[in-house]
């Protein structure tokens, strides 16, 4: 059996318990992108929590005031609790569809953590036909801002790269209906300018959802292909798998583990029922292409069998441009409002947060891949999964396997040492190079002949550009081809080919124009490393503070044996002088240091 998967069968044995118990401020966006701008709009991102965790029941049951807790370990310290609001049930696949209707409305908004959307357009999303939408809509909506969710050691946060320990309770989204009838939401009437529309709602995504939807805590799945999928356990499966398999077009599950993860109820009694809406579900996703066939291995009891799926050959593919189209809609996003290159250098300061997109959820089955790939004495050394980790996470996931098989087939010795130093110094560039020339050429013969007729260009300006980081990089290769497709007149396949062939000319004939971008980014790169540099190693955070401090007094205990009464005067003597250099932000590591050694002689 798979080692991960044993591991995650092992570490997240679900139980479920079941209790029954019995004015915001307004932000407005007006930023305007053209439709036709964004190519991908039903492409959205899902937060990593409501992909891997029961966010949204699958009973068709629920219970009015009923609590439900679900655990992960034994220890039963491990566990999210779905507490809804009095006189309410939990949410369920309603809720769930409406949800990524909302991804779907704030992918359209620029991806805004507060919007307001209308009923109408929740509605046409979902495709719904009943006359009562609007109520329906409404229930959901209250639902599921009014309904709480406590994580304890499993809310996965992006910030952290990690889940958070401590425990959180929050909930999905908060809501605020707007009466278009009242005086002070006039401005939003007249925005609206529908006499029909009597509410609108101003919809906040709760903090920690949206920083993962915003950074690295997601993946990118096409809404409407959500939406589409008829049942919610289904759904809920593609999701699932789609994040477990990575990117392989195979995978094998304990059916008991699939069973507690979306959960289904899996007692003796009912675990006939419970297999055949698992066959059921999955034979939907082959219908719909999601998923190329499955099958149970069950030698004893079901509690004990298996389940293979397999992916068709187009899956990968699929998957990998779901990401990069999301990506290059959200930069474009970034950079939409931009109406003169005069705002350039201003603009390109967003791009560091396009920079937190390419960082990489490194997966167990992608460092074990790494590692399949390395000679063998990689598997020996303990180091070696951490260090892939990093390096994936640094050079990207292509260049890391790259350089796995280049150490393979040359038979490296020192493992760890090889593997750094060829990442750090791109030995593998050959082999990059060697596999570009291995692609077939383009069957373009125009392209061609244009790209051999490019003109000679001030290729210094190229070099100056490739000094800059990635980032930045990025932002002014975005102006250069909204400035290419601009003077086309269209944006085609062939135009995007085109600009690929003549990518190194174009942007130096655009930096030979704009001179003062690598001006001001050069300057501007100046004045942040100088700054950086002052305050290096100033300290901004209290509970840093309350560490070094505590730290030293421990330290020092071990020799002079402190009472807790003298503990604390030291401690009291310590911040007397810090307090004042901490309210004017003028206390760095050396001078809490120096202050401490006054008190603490060793």
């Amino acid at each position: 059996m798979n080692k991960k998967l044993s591991a995650i069968k092992n570490n997240w044995d679900t139980d479920i318990e079941v209790i029954d118990t019995p004015p915001t401020e307004v932000l407005e966006e007006n930023i305007y992108v053209d439709e036709n701008f964004i190519k991908n709009k039903e492409l959205i991102r899902i937060d990593m929590n409501i992909i891997q965790f029961p966010i949204f029941s699958k009973s068709s049951k629920r219970k009015v005031n009923q609590v439900i807790k679900y655990y992960f370990n034994k220890n039963r310290d491990t566990y999210i609790t779905v507490k809804p609001t009095s006189g309410e049930s939990i949410p369920g696949e309603l809720e769930e569809k409406v949800f990524i209707a909302l991804m779907q409305i704030m992918k359209e908004r620029n991806m805004p953590q507060k919007f307001i959307v209308k009923g109408s357009e929740i509605k046409n999303k979902l495709k719904l036909s009943t006359k009562g939408y609007y109520s329906i809509i409404k229930k959901s909506l209250i639902k599921l801002a009014e309904t709480n969710y406590n994580f304890k050691n499993t809310l996965y946060s992006s910030e952290k790269s990690g889940v958070i320990k401590e425990e959180i309770s929050t909930p999905i989204l908060s809501l605020r209906i707007i009466t278009l009838s009242l005086k002070e939401n006039k401005k939003y009437k007249e925005e609206i300018n529908d006499n029909r529309i009597k509410e609108v709602y101003e919809i906040n995504i709760s903090e920690h959802f949206y920083k993962n939807i915003i950074q690295k805590g997601y993946m990118v799945y096409n809404g409407d292909t959500l939406l589409q999928i008829h049942s919610s356990i289904a759904r809920t499966i593609y999701m699932l798998v789609e994040k477990l398999r990575f990117e392989n077009l195979y995978l094998k599950l304990d059916t008991i583990f699939l069973i507690k993860r979306i959960p289904l109820k899996y007692t003796k009694v009912n675990m006939a029922q419970t297999i055949r809406l698992l066959e059921k579900s999955l034979k939907e996703l082959i219908e719909k292409n999601l998923i190329s066939n499955f099958n149970f291995i069950k030698e004893s009891t079901w509690e004990k069998s298996e389940i293979e799926i397999l992916f068709p050959e187009s899956a990968n593919e699929e998957k990998q441009g779901r990401f990069y189209s999301d990506r290059n809609d959200f930069r474009k996003i970034l950079s939409s409002s931009v109406r003169n290159l005069d705002e350039v250098i201003e603009e390109i300061e967003d791009v560091e947060v396009v920079n937190s997109l390419d960082k990489i959820i490194v997966t167990e089955e992608m460092i074990d891949k790494i590692l399949g790939l390395m000679p063998s004495k990689a598997r020996e050394l303990k180091t070696m999964p951490k260090t892939i980790k990093e390096a994936i996470e640094t050079f990207g996931f292509k260049k890391v396997e790259l350089v796995a098989v280049y150490m393979k087939k040359n038979k490296v010795d020192k493992v760890r040492a090889y593997f750094i130093k060829a990442l750090e110094n791109n030995w593998v560039e050959d082999e990059e190079k060697t596999l570009e020339m291995n692609k077939p050429p383009l069957k373009v013969d125009v392209i061609e002949k244009t790209i051999e007729s490019i003109p000679k260009y001030n290729e210094s300006l190229y070099i100056e550009f490739e000094k800059l980081p990635m980032d930045i990089q990025d932002g002014i290769e975005n102006y250069v081809y909204k400035d290419y497709i601009k003077k086309c007149g269209m944006e085609t396949k062939i135009q995007k080919i085109a600009f690929t062939g003549s990518r190194k000319k174009l942007i130096c004939e655009f930096l030979e124009k704009y001179p003062e971008i690598l001006t001001d980014t050069k300057k501007e790169k100046k004045e942040i490393l100088n700054l950086e540099a002052k305050s290096e190693n100033k300290i901004e955070n209290t509970a840093k503070i309350k560490e070094i401090i505590t730290e030293a007094i421990d330290l020092a205990d071990m020799v002079y044996s402190y009472s807790e009464d003298e503990k604390k005067e030291l401690l009291l003597k310590i911040l007397k002088e810090v307090i004042p250099l901490k309210s004017v932000e003028n206390l760095t590591i050396e001078k809490l240091n120096k202050i401490i050694s006054n008190y603490i002689k060793i």
